[in-house]
């Protein structure tokens, strides 16, 4: 961090994984996130441009899809408290296909509601309309000739709740702007990966990625199999 810089907590958990500085130097409005799993919705957004909305939506031509059937049926998944790939093999047991049979083009937060594109391969429209799991819901769109992967991901959009803020109306509002405008002279938002990508539950999968570019594959296995984490 800069000389200078405005003091900010640093959760010990980042501090472990060596991530200790933020990109912007200015106060936050404080608050609390993910209280419940709505406070965090995600909606996946494809390179055509198309969204998958959590609320059901006017059909959207997406990528294409088409009524005319073809090897894979593009949905909308919306789920609410799923792990991704949980969801994906409960659903592939439903339909009694392997998970491998549905594809996606980004992995989503388990704790939110969240909105994206699945492929299914050699699926039906009426095969779909029988799956009923708790939380999820899948909306056929059409048929298309490939299967999705991360090259069809253009990102995502969030809508984010924050709550139990304790300053005024006029402080958040002028942070916000000091935030939004000290994102805007660096460039914006750096692509960053937090401590959710090291493991949630077990931070270690740096350090054995780590142990494999060193050729150490033993040390990699061990770290994987046996290190213990506090978190």
């Amino acid at each position: 961090m800069r000389k200078g810089a405005w003091s900010l907590s640093v959760p010990e958990i980042d501090k472990l994984l060596g991530i200790e500085v933020y990109a912007t130097e200015n106060a936050g409005v404080g608050g609390v996130i993910r209280e419940s799993v709505e406070d965090f919705v995600v909606e996946e957004v494809l390179v055509d441009g198309s969204k998958a909305e959590i609320e059901k939506a006017a059909v959207q031509r997406v990528l294409g899809a088409s009524t005319s059937k073809q090897r894979y049926l593009l949905c909308v998944l919306v789920k609410r408290n799923w792990d991704t790939f949980i969801a994906l093999k409960t659903i592939a047991k439903q339909l009694d296909l392997s998970q491998g049979q549905i594809q996606i083009a980004g992995i989503k937060d388990a704790k939110a509601v969240t909105a994206q594109h699945i492929t299914v391969k050699n699926c039906s429209v009426e095969d779909i309309a029988k799956v009923s799991v708790k939380d999820i819901e899948i909306r056929p769109v059409g048929f298309i000739r490939s299967e999705l992967s991360s090259y069809y991901l253009l990102g995502n959009h969030f809508t984010i709740r924050i709550k139990a803020i304790k300053h005024s109306k006029s402080t958040v509002a002028k942070r916000i702007a000091e935030v939004a405008e000290a994102i805007d002279a660096a460039g914006g938002i750096p692509n960053f990966f937090g401590h959710q990508r090291f493991g949630t539950t077990r931070p270690i999968t740096h350090l054995v990625g780590k142990a494999i570019l060193e050729g150490d594959f033993e040390e990699a296995a061990m770290i994987f199999l046996a290190k213990p984490s506090v978190y």
